[in-house]
């Protein structure tokens, strides 16, 4: 009975009563608290074994309800804390510390029993859970050749030999693996994710003492259609496709729509209708030169043909190109534009003939800024539906606390947090190269967020 009271003690409080949880014998140490060992024992076998009231004991005790805090004047007297005077402050178990990330981001998968979770190994060599698992640690198969990456990191037993008790380490492959491990970042972004459906709002009273979040800036690219003015000075009407399917944009939920014909954008190209041109769109972030490259492709050799054209609502027409079952590079250099500057990518079809007039076309626009910085878009990888809605990211964080803390933002905190919150928006508005794909600048901090939440000591630790 004192041997397994005493290593549950080392478990809640970091250290045991008697040091040496694998030998109570005479190379042993001796108990620094022997009554209170014989006392727990003693307890424990007239609760009939029962290893749930044993813990439910120990955690209702004083001594471990009482507040890591340091205190000067007991410190003097007791540095080591043999008498605990306050609650050891003792790190998450590495397999506790990979499930509160899963219940934190709610993805945590309840069911009981069955088979182990496979591990395999990743592209870079490391040990990890097989495909997006989410079931408890507990159930992650152990194998002595292969520990789990993460686990391991944070002081997962040593399966190689006995194990009495698990060694504790503070080293830099921890801060590694919060920092670039890919379980983290995954966790993050579902947190992230969690958080922009489930987040309340903040009271009035509360927003109005906060900075106001910088608003969302105009996506770069848009897709619509419109009718060329080819005069002189061509013009162009431009109006924004209504329906996204998941894949395009187009006019509605059926092709071709009763109002805008067959016109529709998708990643790799598109196809105008008959009396309306395809216009994909790139507005300008900031001023500079713009260099266009890209190649413009019909595939079929019925009808007559496509035309493509890019048009600078500064500049005017810049290039001008018509094909028939054939490529043709689309290069425009050296093209001078100011913030909010328009360069439509127009498609449209030869004499209102709209018959094999599918086009494929992808551009890669490169924007040297008046710093000398050099920014790259590409309109396939680029291409995205709408816009989700964004609740405020105040109250996001405020619920980011909540969820991964396990309580609300201070004042001080949250002003903090907002704060950090704008700097960080506007750092990838103005370098939205650094963004991955699909993902908005709110969502992305929201993220940054997140990941410096669970890596938090205040996550890691049990006070």
């Amino acid at each position: 009975a004192r041997v397994l009271v005493n290593r549950i003690w080392l478990h809640h409080f970091g250290r045991a009563i008697v040091s040496t949880p694998g030998e109570f014998g005479k190379l042993g140490s001796t108990p620094t608290h022997p009554e209170l060992l014989d006392w727990l024992a003693s307890e424990f076998m007239q609760q009939g074994w029962d290893l749930k009231k044993l813990h439910r004991t120990i955690m209702l005790s004083t001594a471990y309800r009482q507040a890591g805090a340091p205190d000067p004047s007991k410190e003097s007297i007791d540095p080591e804390n043999n008498f605990y005077w306050r609650k050891p402050i003792v790190r998450l178990e590495a397999e506790t510390l990979r499930d509160r990330m899963l219940a934190a981001s709610g993805v945590l998968a309840p069911q009981l029993y069955g088979a182990p979770v496979e591990i395999k190994e990743d592209d870079f060599g490391q040990v990890v859970v097989s495909g997006d698992q989410l079931r408890r640690s507990l159930y992650i198969q152990a194998r002595r050749s292969q520990p789990v990456g993460m686990l391991q990191t944070f002081d997962a037993p040593v399966m190689e030999i006995n194990c009495e008790r698990r060694s504790s380490s503070t080293v830099a492959t921890q801060s590694l693996m919060l920092m670039n491990g890919s379980f983290i970042l995954s966790q993050s972004a579902k947190l992230a994710e969690r958080l922009s459906r489930e987040a309340p709002e903040l009271k009035p009273d509360v927003l109005a003492s906060l900075p106001g979040i910088p608003p969302s800036v105009r996506p770069v690219w848009s897709y619509g259609y419109g009718k060329l003015d080819e005069s002189a000075t061509p013009k162009l009407a431009y109006t924004a496709l209504p329906h996204w399917t998941g894949s395009s944009w187009q006019g509605g939920p059926q092709l071709p729509d009763p109002a805008l014909g067959w016109v529709t954008l998708n990643a790799g190209g598109g196809h105008p209708a008959s009396q309306y041109v395809a216009i994909r769109r790139w507005t300008a972030p900031a001023s500079g030169t713009l260099t266009v490259a890209g190649k413009f492709q019909h595939g079929s050799d019925h009808g007559n043909g496509v035309r493509a054209l890019v048009l600078s609502s500064r500049s005017g027409l810049a290039g001008q190109w018509e094909i028939k079952n054939q490529s043709v590079d689309t290069t425009v250099s050296s093209l001078a534009v100011q913030q909010g500057d328009t360069i439509d990518f127009i498609a449209d079809c030869k004499q209102n003939d709209v018959g094999f007039d599918s086009f494929s076309w992808t551009v890669q626009v490169s924007l040297q800024n008046e710093q000398g910085g050099v920014h790259k878009w590409d309109s396939a990888a680029d291409f995205r539906g709408p816009e989700p809605e964004q609740k405020n990211l105040s109250a996001q964080a405020a619920y980011a606390f909540e969820l991964a803390l396990c309580r609300q933002p201070s004042p001080e905190e949250l002003l903090l947090v907002t704060r950090f919150i704008n700097s960080q928006l506007v750092y990838l508005q103005q370098h939205p190269e650094q963004l991955p794909k699909d993902v908005t600048p709110g969502r992305q901090v929201m993220t940054n967020l997140c990941q410096a939440l669970m890596s938090s000591n205040e996550f890691l630790y049990v006070d």
